[in-house]
């Protein structure tokens, strides 16, 4: 529907190819590629350790996929052979940074002598997290303190202040400083997303997947947990369960990050930026 206004844009401001890291870049892109403007250089980023159905109906120059495993699922569902390339998902390069735990804990005010378990859900119900807070009351030590990241969603930042106030319950309004809480925090329970997961990884914490939305972030919480990136469960007291065995077993967190660094391209923005300006600069 605005494939021409999008094209009025491409042409007038003369850039010299297109990025897409949604499908419903894709689909305009396909569109005005199709009618409009054939010879646009335009790649697609896959941010999901799978593939959104319609994918295939995209026609763009290449598709930058999470992981070399996925190629046979990518061409299956329609992706050109010669035109995959399994660079990994990009993320912000700051996730790349390593952040001493103390030197993370006294720059965001958080304590030095206590367990710290990060909680970040997303779109995940607030009776969900609800039962997770309640479980990390119930199951776990007092030397351990949850932050949850509830962003901009001020409702749930009540609630949970109101309902969890002196219970080792800490909320954390939005931030830009999410790297910083990965690399202060001993443990994080987290939704399934593509992004959020590569981010966890690539900052190289031990991660609970909390699955709440069937397709993709199934999929993704599968990916992780079949390679021990991560422990993926859909009930929340197994989720808590799951972050107390790694909170106090330094073995097993060793070998979940050992395994997310073998696996986790951290490099991926770089690898996927020089591909596409060495093909763009060719043609």
């Amino acid at each position: 529907v605005y494939a021409k206004e999008l094209n009025d844009y491409i042409v007038e401001n003369k850039f010299d190819g297109v990025i897409c890291s949604h499908l419903y870049c894709m689909e305009a892109m396909t569109a005005i590629r199709k009618k409009l403007n054939p010879d646009i250089p335009c790649y697609g980023i896959i941010t999901d350790y799978t593939l959104i159905p319609f994918t295939s109906d995209t026609k763009l120059d290449g598709y930058f996929i999470p992981h070399e495993e996925l190629r046979k699922e990518a061409i299956k569902k329609g992706l050109p052979k010669d035109g995959i390339y399994a660079y990994g998902i990009p993320v912000n390069q700051k996730f790349n940074e390593r952040i001493p735990k103390i030197q993370a804990r006294e720059a965001l005010g958080l304590p030095k002598d206590k367990k710290i378990l990060l909680l970040m859900f997303g779109s995940v119900g607030c009776g969900k997290i609800i039962k997770v807070c309640n479980n990390i009351v119930k199951d776990l030590n007092e030397d351990c303190v949850a932050y949850v990241i509830v962003g901009n969603n001020e409702k749930l930042k009540e609630t949970l202040d109101k309902k969890f106030e002196g219970k080792r319950i800490r909320t954390v309004a939005y931030t830009e400083d999410v790297n910083v809480y990965m690399n202060a925090a001993d443990v994080l329970i987290s939704k399934a997303g593509g992004l959020s997961s590569t981010e966890a990884a690539v900052a190289n914490i031990p991660l609970v997947h909390l699955k709440s939305i069937p397709g993709c972030e199934t999929k993704n919480a599968r990916f992780f947990a079949s390679k021990g990136m991560s422990l993926a469960t859909k009930k929340p007291k197994a989720a808590v369960s799951f972050a107390k065995e790694l909170i106090y077993d330094e073995a097993r967190t060793q070998r979940m990050c050992a395994a997310q660094r073998e696996i986790i391209n951290a490099n991926a923005t770089r690898d996927i930026v020089d591909t596409i300006m060495q093909k763009i600069a060719r043609e």
